[in-house]
């Protein structure tokens, strides 16, 4: 939707150009350019409006608390968009690329730690080796150069409704690492959200990080699907974006949990599919009931990915799917199921 071919074409025209008249010293420039590091904060003011480049989490704090209304920015890959495409004007900003606290990963013996600033790239790559049933969803999330500029922690303060990384992360039970001056405080990732583009958040707050549960203890048998659907593979944008979870203790679901976005006005939990599930034997009347339940917990819209009515028996489908794969006695491998594979079987 970028139009690459003009890209590409000039790229290779590049190399008909005449060389640089005067030979390029890289050690030269390279001196240079180390002397425009910083240490600190890089403050800059024009025609009224100001930029900060903290290098630490403190010092963000900081500007925050004094300066709550100024934005956040990141990875661009949305805030680009609201000037290039919406024209907005984006007041004070706060860029937080150079702040190393933000991009460490840390894995315990209980948690998975992924700061606010780690790439959506780098982030699923060290999920996927705890859960690699993320595997699919980490491929089709956006497209490469988007997921290396991108930030998790930006996708999540973000908070759209067709988000694909919220509901997977939902169902595992994830929490959110918020900050505000100096105090730290974290909460259910679902519970961040509570309407249209509104959080849980004070405006002087922002994300952290992180936390996302180890598959250890009684999670060695947690069963996990994510699903989504789009019109293409590739590069689009959910219609529907489905997750479940749950610990199987023996033929008995224990502690479910089910995430959809595309469905609402946020990423939300299906809560009274939960309770169907919950303590229940996992036989497709189990799974049956609790698609029907699906329909209490969500009243899709329509727009131009889908009508409501095709996201709610998508919904519902996508639960059936789940209980083929995880049910207890002849669960289905995914190649049955993957309309790809299938066709490929077949060619």
């Amino acid at each position: 939707c970028t139009g690459y071919r003009p890209i590409v074409d000039a790229a290779v025209r590049m190399f008909d150009a005449p060389p640089p008249k005067a030979p390029l010293d890289i050690a030269t420039l390279a001196r240079t350019l180390a002397t425009l590091q910083r240490t600190d904060t890089f403050h800059y003011e024009h025609a009224g409006q100001q930029f900060d480049a903290p290098r630490t989490v403190e010092a963000l704090a900081r500007i925050k608390a004094a300066q709550p209304a100024t934005r956040i920015l990141a990875g661009s890959t949305d805030i680009g968009l609201w000037v290039t495409k919406q024209m907005h004007d984006l007041g004070d900003i706060v860029y937080v690329g150079q702040i190393e606290a933000l991009q460490h990963i840390e894995t315990s013996a209980d948690w998975i730690g992924i700061g606010a600033g780690v790439t959506v790239e780098r982030a699923y790559a060290e999920l996927a080796k705890h859960y690699p049933e993320l595997t699919e969803m980490w491929q089709r999330f956006a497209s490469l150069p988007i997921r290396n500029a991108g930030t998790l922690g930006g996708n999540i303060a973000n908070g759209s409704p067709i988000g694909d990384s919220m509901p997977g992360l939902i169902a595992l039970g994830a929490r959110v690492v918020l900050r505000g001056n100096e105090v730290e405080r974290e909460l259910p990732l679902e519970d961040l959200y509570l309407a249209y583009q509104k959080k849980d958040m004070a405006e002087h707050e922002f994300v952290v990080g992180l936390k996302v549960p180890t598959r250890t203890g009684r999670r060695a048998n947690l069963q996990f699907r994510t699903y989504k659907i789009s019109k293409r593979f590739d590069s689009d944008i959910s219609a529907v974006c489905a997750a479940f979870s749950f610990i199987a203790d023996g033929e008995t679901v224990r502690e479910p949990r089910i995430a959809f976005g595309g469905m609402a006005a946020t990423p939300k939990r299906a809560t009274h599919a939960e309770a169907v599930l919950n303590d229940a034997v996992w036989h497709e009347a189990t799974a049956q009931a609790a698609m029907l339940a699906l329909g209490n917990d969500y009243a899709p819209l329509s727009d131009m990915r889908a009508t409501d009515a095709y996201r709610l028996e998508t919904a519902k489908n996508t639960l059936y799917r789940f209980w083929l794969e995880t049910r207890p006695h002849d669960p289905l491998p995914k190649e049955a199921l993957d309309v790809r594979a299938v066709e490929a079987a077949g060619a």
